[in-house]
């Protein structure tokens, strides 16, 4: 996620306000572990997304319904849950799905944090960002840690697994993409919770034909207790996920919420530690370092770009 979302930095983070980013910066990284268990388990990775996703949108419309807070369905709003729901939901979370038995965990939690450099390339291409020394040092150590990532002889546990490596990059990419795209199509006018709902509705809707056209349609309840369990865990990390970052972004400012992407990476690899027993070479835990850097890096930048 970006500081693209909004152009004006709020500075009104309370306490509550970082409890709530510790939590899903804790939270969100399991979701690449539930990917684990259910692929594993037998459920096609275009399923378990859909599933996940409609299940998102079942409760997220629960509770716009109670809170009256149901999705706008002018073309504006239509637009941005398509757009928004392919880039940032469907297409990215089904790969990361589909690799969680391919890739450790924690390789693809520090992958996934490449997010905001990437935004930051996108954003130069598409000139809704100037060049700045810091940023493009950001960018600089972002990919640097890639290149440790990419040495197979050196840290992944079988060198083939660096074509799966290259591969899960289109996720963050995708990320980042999304976060330039909301910038420009988002409305502004965008209650959290029914523009959650909005979002994870269209990517369920999406992932219908793609599960016909791979080949991956799956009716649940699976015979699996722990499948089940992965379905209903990621819909609800999913739900989180998204209303966390649409309310903390609003309030406390996308620069306060970019600090996200340091728990990401230390909660991923702790998870993989813990529930996986992955281990790690020095070069993923130098990478993260690089990776974590970048984001410090774009950071720093953007409280510079927002001090009075």
């Amino acid at each position: 996620m970006s500081e693209l979302e909004t152009s004006k930095l709020q500075t009104g983070a309370t306490p509550t306000h970082i409890s709530l980013m510790l939590l899903i910066g804790i939270i969100y990284p399991l979701l690449f572990t539930l990917n684990n268990l259910a692929v594993s388990a037998g459920i096609p990775a275009i399923a378990f997304t859909f599933w996940q996703t409609l299940g998102a949108s079942i409760i997220l419309l629960t509770i716009g319904m109670v809170r009256k807070e149901l999705p706008k369905w002018e073309w504006q709003y239509i637009k941005a849950y398509l757009v928004i729901g392919l880039t940032g939901i469907a297409a990215p979370i089904s790969l990361l799905a589909w690799l969680s038995t391919k890739l450790p965990v924690g390789v693809i939690s520090v992958i996934v944090i490449l997010s905001p450099p990437i935004t930051y390339a996108i954003a130069l291409g598409l000139r809704l960002e100037r060049l700045k020394a810091l940023r493009l040092v950001g960018i600089l150590f972002g990919f640097g840690g890639i290149l440790l990532l990419i040495l197979p002889e050196l840290n992944l546990p079988q060198s083939d697994m660096v074509w799966w490596l290259l591969l899960a990059l289109l996720a963050p990419t995708s990320f980042a993409l999304t976060n330039n795209l909301a910038a420009i199509i988002r409305p502004p006018d965008s209650p959290a919770i029914s523009f959650s709902c909005g979002l994870v509705s269209a990517a369920a809707i999406m992932l219908i034909p793609a599960m016909f056209v791979f080949d991956h349609v799956y009716i649940i309840p699976d015979p699996s207790l722990w499948a089940n369990l992965a379905i209903l865990g990621a819909s609800i990390i999913t739900c989180l996920m998204y209303i966390l970052f649409l309310v903390l972004v609003k309030a406390a400012g996308p620069v306060f919420f970019s600090q996200f992407n340091y728990v990401v990476v230390i909660a991923g690899l702790g998870w993989g530690i813990l529930l996986k027993n992955e281990s790690y070479s020095l070069n993923v835990w130098f990478a993260a370092v690089l990776m974590l850097g970048g984001v410090a890096f774009l950071t720093w930048s953007s409280r510079q770009k927002n001090i009075p």
